[in-house]
């Protein structure tokens, strides 16, 4: 695939005018990776969640079972 597409990402906070440009030679690469990133962070996202929801049960469980 010959188009290239440029992605934006902040250079430094401090001098927001300056942007970065990444090339993107692989389109179809570019639209899997995000979607894989997306899924891995809503994967992490339900694992914290259900952990957090679990020491909380469990610990209020210990504390009431008595």
């Amino acid at each position: 695939m010959n188009r290239q597409i440029q992605a934006r990402a902040c250079a430094h906070l401090k001098n927001a005018q300056v942007l970065e440009h990444t090339p993107i030679y692989d389109l179809d690469a570019y639209l899997l990776h995000q979607k894989r990133q997306k899924s891995l962070k809503l994967r992490k996202n339900c694992f914290e969640a259900f952990t957090f929801l679990f020491s909380v049960v469990f610990t209020f469980s210990i504390f009431l079972g008595e």
